[in-house]
């Protein structure tokens, strides 16, 4: 076995990739909408909250209809993203100018006919921008620069956490041969850390999937988790490695480094190690 490095296909369908787009853009488009209340309510750090939380729920759109559609490649997946999260971030301005105008939540009537028609656009952002409309407790309305710095921040959170989260989901096995996923199933084992990714590909050329075997227990914090992609029917396999470390201070909390992405493994193998391990499956929507 070569175990050689498992690479997406860039043949993700077109039209899925459409429909995709057009269904995370109706998503993005009542997100938008929603993100209006944040400014409704004084508290700056529910703010901060509401708006990382915005770019979570679009990365994780993304996420869910990239795995129903079938979009394989991290470059189809990143162009969906940046185009949903434009969209969203469009609406929640569409939304602001609404409400700053009417000082009310804006009904989706108004919200939806000033979406198509946004009259003035840059005309209102410029008023808004000179007079303000909320302040901190100890200040007036924030306005002018300090105020234009508030939205860059707000936009750099929404952008950087929606795409940077896109472009880091794994890149799991694909059958082109059954047209499915392939399940991820987790050995039930805590291995001892994996430090040099060619070497173990090294040994496992060596000496084949047998090596594992041989692998010592982790440590109480620091071990590394294998997972083995099954698809009955399929002619080859796969495993990758992630190191964990779980938090010191927060005990449900582990940090996750890939250190083995998907990598072919045959059929046989992929059986010795369900046989030999407990498995769980993962989520579905896991990438």
């Amino acid at each position: 076995m070569k175990y050689i490095e498992y690479k997406p296909a860039s043949n993700s369908n077109p039209l899925n990739i459409v429909i995709s787009i057009l269904i995370g853009s109706v998503i993005a488009f009542f997100l938008g909408w929603f993100y209006c209340v944040s400014t409704l309510i004084p508290i700056i750090y529910f703010k901060v909250l509401i708006t990382i939380g915005l770019g979570f729920a679009l990365a994780f759109t993304v996420q869910i209809l990239s795995k129903i559609f079938i979009i394989k490649d991290k470059k189809s997946r990143l162009i969906f993203i940046s185009f949903i999260v434009i969209i969203a971030y469009y609406s929640a301005w569409i939304g602001f100018i609404v409400q700053t105008y009417t000082d009310t939540f804006p009904s989706f009537i108004d919200y939806a006919n000033y979406w198509i028609l946004p009259n003035n656009i840059i005309e209102n952002i410029a008023l808004i921008n000179k007079h303000g409309t909320w302040g901190l407790n100890f200040s007036g309305a924030i306005n002018g620069i300090t105020l234009t710095m508030v939205w860059i921040i707000e936009a750099i959170i929404i952008f950087s956490i929606a795409i940077g989260r896109v472009s880091k989901f794994p890149e799991n096995p694909f059958s082109e041969k059954l047209n499915k996923w392939y399940p991820k199933m987790i050995l039930q084992e805590e291995f001892e850390p994996i430090y040099s990714s060619s070497r173990f590909i090294l040994s496992l050329k060596e000496k084949d999937i047998d090596i594992i075997f041989d692998l010592k227990k982790g440590f109480a914090r620091r071990y590394s988790e294998i997972a083995v992609f099954y698809l009955e029917g399929e002619d080859v396999q796969y495993i990758s490695i992630d190191n964990k470390v779980i938090n010191v201070k927060q005990e449900n909390k582990t940090a996750s480094t890939p250190v083995i992405k998907p990598i072919q493994i045959s059929t046989v193998e992929a059986r010795k190690l369900i046989t030999k391990f407990n498995v769980s499956k993962e989520f579905y929507l896991d990438f």
